[in-house]
């Protein structure tokens, strides 16, 4: 079966899981702020190796966020926005630059200034957090994630694993 994950598969997923929450938690003075810089999200770039890798990026987002200031309804917003910018990326791999910078902003705009303002009741700022999230999203991938992708790109020896 071609698309069946095997162990080799699965320990890479939980490596890739496990880094994403390293680098939230390392840096989570701004990775739960009204304005974020998820450094974590420069792991995005590894779905257009290999989709697979949408399970270790969505699973370390949901434990991030299920460990970080909000809890469950963080977790299950997070990841739901994380699993839409990973499958769009993929559909966009091709167009691989406009879609990282484009992408994960405006999902993530989209998903999670509803989550602050549904459970905060603060729909009349709603455009302004949708705003700082997108901005911080695409600083964090054009400052980190393009230079991470291109360094991945020239690195052979990463490729057994990313690919």
């Amino acid at each position: 079966m071609k698309n069946s994950l095997t162990l080799r598969d699965l320990v890479i997923q939980v490596t890739i899981a496990a880094i994403y929450v390293v680098l939230v938690f390392v840096f989570y003075f701004m990775s739960f702020e009204a304005i974020q810089f998820r450094v974590a999200e420069i792991l995005l770039v590894l779905v257009f190796f290999n989709k697979k890798h949408t399970i270790g990026i969505v699973f370390g987002t949901f434990l991030a966020n299920y460990f970080g200031a909000f809890g469950l309804i963080d977790a299950l917003y997070g990841s739901l926005a994380t699993l839409i910018t990973c499958i769009l990326l993929y559909t966009f791999r091709k167009q691989w630059l406009l879609a990282l910078l484009l992408i994960p902003g405006i999902i993530n705009g989209f998903v999670i200034s509803f989550e602050i303002s549904y459970h905060f009741d603060t729909f009349n700022v709603y455009w302004f957090n949708f705003l700082t999230i997108l901005l911080g999203e695409l600083v964090v991938v054009a400052l980190f994630g393009i230079p991470f992708k291109l360094s991945l790109d020239k690195t052979s020896v990463l490729h057994p694993y990313i690919t």
